[in-house]
């Protein structure tokens, strides 16, 4: 089972869903607009006035802690997660299930459901991390 995965990435949010990417931009905005997201949830839990006030060294506050407190977006390079499940996986069947799933242009699954965090810990990620602040 030697086939190419259609997408070059695959992101994995701290709930688990993956979804599958070929451009780092596109994966870049699914990760800014989760965390825009949870920006809003917890300024409302918090009761901020205005999600737009927090600036600056707030929001990366709000970032850290939903980190801490919930995991992080992690984007990992499929072909090397994809060689990692050929090697720890011992069940064909389950083997050849997964992979396939992996394969395909929508990538749609959760990694906890199916037992797969473990496998991803030694997969290469890639850095999504930008320099924040005054250069």
């Amino acid at each position: 089972m030697s086939l190419s995965p259609y997408n070059e990435f695959i992101l994995v949010m701290p709930s688990g869903a993956a979804k599958g990417f070929n451009d780092l931009d596109l994966a870049k905005a699914c990760i800014n607009l989760y965390y825009e997201n949870k920006i809003k949830e917890y300024s409302k839990e918090e009761e901020y006035n205005d999600s737009q006030e927090m600036v600056g060294e707030t929001r990366l506050n709000i970032c850290q802690h939903l980190g801490v407190e919930e995991g992080e977006c992690i984007v990992y390079y499929l072909e090397d997660f994809l060689e990692k499940l050929r090697e720890e996986l011992v069940f064909d069947e389950e083997k050849e299930e997964v992979i396939s799933k992996l394969l395909k242009e929508k990538i749609d699954f959760n990694i906890y459901n199916l037992g797969l965090d473990v496998i991803l810990h030694d997969v290469k990620t890639v850095d999504m991390i930008e320099p924040f602040g005054e250069m």
